[in-house]
């Protein structure tokens, strides 16, 4: 009888944003409305609550949720190459 051999595990590939998020704490007034918008879960609210950060970079799409309904113009998406 043969043993089965198990393969072997790798970790998964890190995907390249397609985005850049840039947030200007000073002019947001930390409604949550970026971080509620973005679909991949980039953005997070900070600790202090006071202002979203970028939490999971490789996740942006570059689909401009978040800086297209923000209302304080806070939060900017450069598309990467």
């Amino acid at each position: 009888m043969t043993e089965a051999v198990p393969a072997p595990t790798q970790a998964p590939a890190r995907k390249a944003p397609r985005g850049e998020v840039v947030i200007y704490a000073t002019w947001c007034k930390g409604c949550t409305i970026c971080v509620e918008f973005c679909p991949t879960n980039v953005l997070a609210m900070h600790p202090s609550g006071r202002h979203p950060i970028v939490a999971v970079p490789e996740n942006c799409t570059a689909c401009h949720f978040c800086d297209t309904h923000c209302p304080d113009l806070a939060i900017v998406v450069r598309k990467l190459a």
